[in-house]
């Protein structure tokens, strides 16, 4: 490095060098320049200027962005495997259950006999023709279900006889019993029944083939009787009956009065 000569603002002498002080006048001095040889002479790099943004490159974008991939990744995995562990550790609810958004069946219908005290719980959907304190007469989906109350001295094969002796004629023709019914009850009581095929003629003088069966039973002193037909399909409902599994539900959900 060189240093260049000094000399005194004030009064010319010569000053040596780095001298704070004239030796001559006693005038501060400024501090000498120093400078350096071209061989070894290098541009200063620019003072970088601060913001309020810092600037990222290129590089450390990538590495950032795959960091938050990467931990999106694991917090939604770990989110699954939790509701996972709730789900599956969940048991099936027994007792007590809050309602579940499903369609609920329908109430059935109640009918009970003012005269003799039972009840018969049918389908909401079957309409009723007939009524009275003694019984009552359904229009079901296929035909036509009978419900009626008696005091009767008779035995529950003649109840019977009598009911099918009943049948006018005119609209019910060719009667022919097919077979008894087997442990025929109605509610919890035994009983009798039987199940018979016939032509019903119909307003238009049109006969349609039908199945029907009746059956009794006794209790306290009143007989009930109950009827029910339907089209006849031999070919693909026991006894020939399409809503025979109705009729039996019927009556196994009978109620005797006085119970």
């Amino acid at each position: 490095m060189a240093v260049q000569p000094r000399y005194c603002g004030s009064c010319g002498a010569q000053v040596p060098p780095f001298a704070p002080f004239c030796g001559r006048c006693g005038a501060p001095q400024a501090r000498p320049m120093v400078t350096t040889p071209s061989a070894y002479a290098y541009p200063s790099a620019p003072a970088r200027q601060l913001s309020g943004v810092r600037r990222f490159s290129g590089s450390q974008l990538a590495v950032a962005a795959g960091l938050m991939i990467i931990l999106a990744i694991v917090t939604v995995a770990g989110s699954a495997f939790a509701v996972s562990q709730v789900i599956g550790s969940r048991k099936a609810c027994t007792s007590n259950c809050g309602a579940k958004i499903v369609t609920p069946l329908p109430a059935p219908a109640v009918y009970k006999s003012a005269a003799f005290g039972y009840q018969v719980a049918y389908d909401p959907n079957w309409t009723v023709r007939t009524q009275d304190t003694q019984g009552i007469t359904l229009a079901t989906k296929l035909g036509l279900l009978q419900v009626a109350g008696t005091k009767s001295s008779l035995s529950l094969d003649q109840v019977i006889q009598s009911t099918v002796s009943a049948l006018p004629t005119s609209t019910w023709q060719s009667v022919a019993k097919v077979t008894d019914l087997k442990g025929a009850h109605i509610g919890d009581q035994d009983g009798m029944g039987a199940v018979y095929s016939a032509n019903l003629v119909g307003s238009n003088a049109t006969a349609a083939q039908v199945r029907f069966f009746v059956s009794a039973a006794t209790r306290g002193g009143v007989t009930v009787v109950m009827f029910g037909a339907n089209p006849a399909d031999v070919k693909h409902f026991a006894n020939g009956i399409p809503e025979g599994q109705y009729f039996d539900a019927l009556c196994q959900e009978f109620q005797w009065g006085g119970l």
